[in-house]
């Protein structure tokens, strides 16, 4: 019996040959499959890393060579110098958030034109202030001076009014009506206290995904405020938003610490030139348009 079951599992050489193939392409084909594949993967990746330590590793040799150049042979104007300082620092921020649009040609247009009309209105607002605080400065002195030469004269001096008792009432009452008021702001202010704790009482319950939802409305806003009704691809202008509040302190703190006109036109004009040139490398890097060149046939 059990030799016959023994001849039974016996199989020949075509049926070996068979069984060996099917276990080949079900098993072991799948197997070294699933290897290549996650070979391949793993090299992708290893690729994609290499390529980040290398672009990084460039990026810190070009920086400490534009320091180096920048202090060995600094701009004969001081603002240009200044400026050079704002790009060098701002330039890994806004390559990498330009850099990041990528779907289409519309987004890093509108990234560009937000990001520069962004500088010019800063511009701008720094010009005011400055011409603002130089006008209070300018009246300030002249008041001072007009005080200096204001001195009192003893001639002048007039006695005090006979009706004084009549004066000292209007005063009194005066005061009781500014303490009336101050009671009644007294009281406003306690229901508008508690009007603010009963709105920070129902923040906090409320849930995290609520909490995100109304943070993304309060920054949709600023990003509205920011377009300044600049239309455009909005993927590009909040792209843009981020950039410009990333590196806006690069630029107005240089700015603002220049005293001199021309050092400030120098660096205005020139630094809305070179972030001008600056974002069209970045879109040459990404989209350089290269032509296959014509070759002729020799016969």
């Amino acid at each position: 019996m059990v030799n016959k079951l023994n001849r039974g599992l016996v199989m020949n050489t075509n049926e070996e040959k068979a069984l060996r193939e099917f276990v080949k392409r079900t098993f072991v084909a799948k197997m070294l499959q699933e290897e290549k594949k996650n070979y391949l993967h793993e090299q992708k990746v290893r690729t994609w890393v290499r390529s980040l330590l290398n672009e990084v590793v460039e990026e810190e040799a070009n920086t400490v060579i534009y320091e180096a150049k920048d202090q060995s042979n600094p701009h004969p104007n001081t603002g240009i110098n200044k400026l050079r300082d704002s790009i060098r620092k701002a330039k890994p921020s806004i390559k990498t958030k330009f850099q990041q649009l990528t779907s289409s040609a519309d987004q890093r247009e509108s990234f560009t034109n937000h990001f520069l009309a962004a500088f010019v209105r800063l511009f701008d607002q720094m010009d005011a202030l400055t011409a603002s605080e130089e006008a209070d400065s300018g009246l300030a002195d002249t008041s001072a001076d007009l005080a200096d030469l204001a001195e009192p004269s003893t001639d002048t001096l007039q006695a005090p009014p006979e009706d004084i008792e009549s004066e000292l009432d209007l005063q009194l009452e005066s005061f009781l009506n500014e303490i009336d008021l101050d009671i009644e702001d007294a009281d406003e202010n306690d229901v508008v206290s508690g009007d603010l704790e009963a709105e920070k009482e129902e923040k906090k319950n409320l849930s995290q995904v609520e909490k995100d939802v109304e943070k993304k409305k309060s920054k949709d806003k600023e990003r509205e405020e920011f377009a300044a009704g600049m239309g455009g691809d909005s993927t590009g202008r909040n792209q843009s938003f981020d950039a410009f509040n990333l590196v806006q302190s690069y630029f107005s703190d240089n700015y603002l610490d220049l005293d001199s006109k021309e050092d400030r036109e120098m660096f205005k004009k020139w630094g809305l030139y070179n972030l001008k040139l600056l974002l069209d490398s970045y879109e040459e890097e990404l989209n350089p348009g290269l032509q296959a060149p014509d070759i002729q046939d020799p016969t």
